[in-house]
């Protein structure tokens, strides 16, 4: 049974949203290894508590922000990137399932649709953990620790040759590290691709199908990038950092294989490496309130002196941005600026190569357990882990497949007002101002930030 998507919603469609939920809940999944019999190093987990409905809390939003957004939208294409041709495209499936009369507005999978007593063992049962970085997806069950990823890859260095930016001699900033977070920073909601990037690379699979690649690559992620995905304005912060001679590293959460591809999108995007060192999920620290992962300037000032021969660098003269606000420790957090979140989205089939004869092919512990974490994620029907799907299954499937649609018409209508973010603009003219200052360089740009007026995020900040 392949998974169904919903056809992807023009963004010229407006809706009527009162309350606008929270995309930020994902199952919360830690490690566990495969049945030995495998014989095979792999990246999963098991389950802890009982298994998360996929709901978003709500939050209310101001229709008369949305109007203006959408007025200022037509007025002016604010940090709109050059349009570029796909080197794919979503396979669209038009979602049209039975009305139901529910009067539950909670998105995702009613819980009843696991309270079948056949269904407790699935609370044993191994599943992916995934790959994407941020508060959603990573709790304190979690337990994330350096032990989460056990598959070996080479860390990427983009400090190569090269360089398309412009020939500016370094200024007052050549003395500046600037960190940026990844998800929701720099970039907006990329959990539909990494899902499917996670689902294909992190499973052993024994067979896979001939012509196809394993995995999205960069250029899988570009277009992506280029409709929306990259935050406005984040390419003129960049190339101005780098013309004051400022050093740029990315520090996220996200598993470090992942984030290397969306990182060389980026660059490619730019047309230009920036990037002089990835620091990944593996290089959280503990310490976090809400999952043990803390991020750790100091940790990143170390290396950068050690590998990267920057003895200049000293945590006094780092500016990190994070959509996080506890991202660091508190004798850190005169360092962080912390910004709206940035909650772009778009869909991405996971099942596209990875569907229902593809895995007959292969262990039956491998595709029950990509059945099982696929269905806890919220991205596959409730039925779709079992082998007889009987009436009451067929209704939950529905109920499922509502909410679904309406989950995803929602995050779609606000990408017409994440278009419309300045936040990136706002650092800029901000930086360029006060550089010679590194010191007081976090403070100078937190109170300018505080004094501009930003379209609202879907997520509470």
């Amino acid at each position: 049974m392949s998974m169904q998507t919903a056809e992807y919603h023009s963004e010229e469609e407006d809706e009527p949203i009162q309350h606008m939920p929270s995309p930020d809940s994902k199952p919360c999944i830690a490690d566990c290894g495969l049945p030995p019999s495998l014989g095979m190093k792999t990246s999963l987990g098991s389950l802890f508590g009982k298994p998360a409905r996929v709901g978003m809390s709500k939050k209310v939003f101001s229709m008369a922000d949305l109007s203006s957004a959408v007025d200022f939208a037509d007025s002016e294409d604010a940090g709109k990137l050059p349009s570029r041709k796909a080197h794919t495209e979503h396979k669209k499936v038009n979602l049209n399932p039975p009305t139901i009369e529910d009067d539950d507005d909670d998105i995702g999978v009613d819980s009843d649709a696991y309270s079948d007593s056949d269904d407790e063992e699935l609370l044993v049962k191994p599943t992916l953990h995934h790959t994407a970085g941020s508060d959603s997806v990573l709790s304190k069950a979690s337990g994330m620790k350096k032990s989460m990823s056990s598959l070996d890859f080479l860390k990427t260095n983009f400090s190569g040759s090269g360089d398309l930016s412009p020939k500016l001699p370094p200024k007052h900033g050549k003395n500046l590290l600037v960190v940026f977070d990844m998800d929701h920073t720099m970039v907006g909601d990329l959990v539909a691709l990494s899902d499917r990037d996670n689902i294909e690379t992190n499973v052993p699979w024994i067979y896979w199908p001939e012509g196809k690649n394993k995995g999205l690559s960069p250029e899988f992620v570009i277009p992506y990038l280029q409709r929306g995905m990259l935050r406005p304005g984040l390419l003129e912060l960049i190339t101005s950092l780098r013309g004051l001679g400022a050093t740029i590293v990315v520090y996220t959460h996200s598993e470090e294989k992942w984030a290397t591809k969306v990182c060389e999108a980026m660059e490619r995007v730019a047309g230009m490496p920036f990037i002089k060192r990835i620091f990944s999920r593996m290089d959280c620290k503990d310490g976090h309130p809400e999952f043990t992962a803390r991020k750790s300037l100091e940790f990143v000032v170390k290396e950068m002196k050690e590998k990267d021969g920057l003895h200049w660098a000293e945590v006094d003269k780092t500016i990190f941005f994070d959509d996080d606000g506890n991202a660091v420790n508190k004798s850190e957090q005169s360092r962080l600026v912390k910004v709206a979140s940035y909650d772009y989205w778009e869909p991405c089939q996971w099942d596209e190569v990875v569907n229902e004869p593809m895995m007959r092919r292969n262990p039956p512990d491998l595709a029950d357990m990509v059945r099982r974490s696929v269905v806890e994620w919220g991205i596959a029907p409730p039925s779709y882990i079992k082998g007889k799907v009987t009436a009451e299954d067929a209704k939950k499937d529905a109920r499922w497949a509502a909410q679904l649609q309406k989950k995803e018409s929602i995050l779609l209508s606000f990408n017409k007002v994440a278009k419309l973010d300045r936040v990136m603009f706002d650092i800029r003219e901000c930086i360029m101002k006060h550089v010679t200052d590194l010191e007081m360089l976090p403070e100078k740009v937190r109170s300018h930030l505080g004094n501009t007026i930003q379209p609202q995020s879907r997520r509470r900040n």
